[in-house]
């Protein structure tokens, strides 16, 4: 009994095996039958594509940067001495000139200061004209005997003491004179004051800044610049400013100095461009954009930047054969931009290229080639 139902359960088993086996077979005809029936689609229909041809012509590549304008000069003004703030004469937006006086200080206390080294002054004064007539009557003792040399050696020491304190009193002078007559502050440059930090009666020390001022008749731009740029560079070369603020309106501007030094560890450089601002149009602060165009590139070969394809971190290019089926190219490039892009290596003068329809295809496919205009 046990015989008879191994015997029943192995052809079931086996029944069910071929019945796998045939269906596992039909799904892998019915498989290969529509890869077959694909592969014959796509090798009978060719994709229509827009091509161009590979021409060589000279470029002028244009390097843009973009930076914020600087003033070509600023400072901070500030007191040279310690005091009391009586006037500010000067807002932000006013325009100053050099020597103008925009604050004056309380000069209560270096007056006094004055007038006590200058009594100070005179007591030594004193000292030494007494200093000399004793000197000089033991001098005279001392030639007929009356005195001791040692007497005569310390009217000399007095004497050459009191000259010491004199000249010590005179500097005191002339150094409390010096703050008295700078308790005024002045500029020293045609500028526009473009900050301004106290107010009337504000306390303030030596060296803190009173207002900021700079000379806005000529702004900076500082573009930071690629070690592969750098030499496309020079200095007095005309470039194109366009700021944003003002609806994109363009300036003339000058490279005025390139540092000689990398910054490190990014290696890029620093080109300042200066922008003359007579009309007051520009403002320090604004965004600015700057195109530099650099050196010709004679007879580079260009294609449309439209026909670069990425594969992976490769640029590529379709180009379509005498048999209309395409090769993909791997390029090496030199300028991009504009909407051209100067092949170095990859293609050749008068090769067909994909430049429209790329997506639809890949390597080894045909295509239907229409140039410009549909032909």
């Amino acid at each position: 009994m046990l015989l008879k139902k191994h015997k029943k359960l192995s052809i079931i088993l086996a029944i069910m095996v071929v019945f796998a086996s045939i269906v596992g077979y039909r799904i892998y005809q019915n498989i290969s039958s529509n890869k077959d029936r694909a592969t014959k689609m796509s090798q009978s229909k060719a994709v229509t594509v827009q091509v161009a041809t590979v021409e060589t012509r000279d470029i002028t590549p244009r390097v843009e940067f973009s930076a914020g304008l600087e003033p070509i000069w600023s400072t901070d003004i500030s007191a040279k001495v310690d005091s009391r703030i009586n006037t500010l004469s000067v807002s932000e937006g006013d325009i100053v000139k050099a020597g103008t006086v925009v604050a004056t200080l309380d000069t209560n206390e270096l007056a006094a200061q004055v007038l006590q080294a200058q009594g100070n002054l005179a007591v030594v004064q004193s000292n030494l004209e007494q200093a000399e007539l004793d000197y000089n009557r033991y001098s005279a003792l001392a030639s007929q005997g009356a005195v001791s040399a040692q007497l005569l050696d310390n009217a000399r020491t007095k004497r050459d003491a009191a000259v010491g304190q004199v000249r010590s009193a005179q500097g005191s002078v002339s150094l409390v004179q010096e703050k008295l007559d700078n308790a005024n502050v002045v500029v020293s440059r045609d500028s526009v004051v473009t900050k301004r930090y106290v107010q009337s009666g504000t306390f303030t020390r030596a060296g803190a800044p009173i207002i900021t001022v700079a000379d806005l008749t000529t702004l900076l731009v500082k573009a930071t610049v690629g070690e592969s740029q750098i030499a496309d560079l020079a200095v007095g070369s005309i470039v194109k400013v366009q700021v944003d603020a003002l609806r994109g309106q363009e300036f003339n501007g000058v490279i005025t100095r390139i540092s000689p030094v990398a910054t490190l560890p990014a290696r890029t450089f620093t080109a300042e461009i200066s922008i003359a601002n007579e009309q007051g149009l520009l403002k320090a602060g604004m965004f600015a954009k700057v195109g530099v165009g650099t050196k010709v590139h004679p007879n580079a070969l260009v294609i449309p930047e439209s026909a670069l394809v990425m594969r992976e971190d490769q640029k590529t290019v379709f180009v379509v054969g005498v048999d209309n089926i395409v090769q993909q190219r791997v390029l090496k490039l030199g300028f991009v931009g504009g909407a051209i892009a100067e092949v170095l290596e990859g293609v050749n003068q008068g090769e067909t290229i994909v430049i429209e329809g790329q997506n639809k295809i890949k390597d080894g496919a045909e295509v239907t080639a229409l140039k410009d205009g549909g032909q």
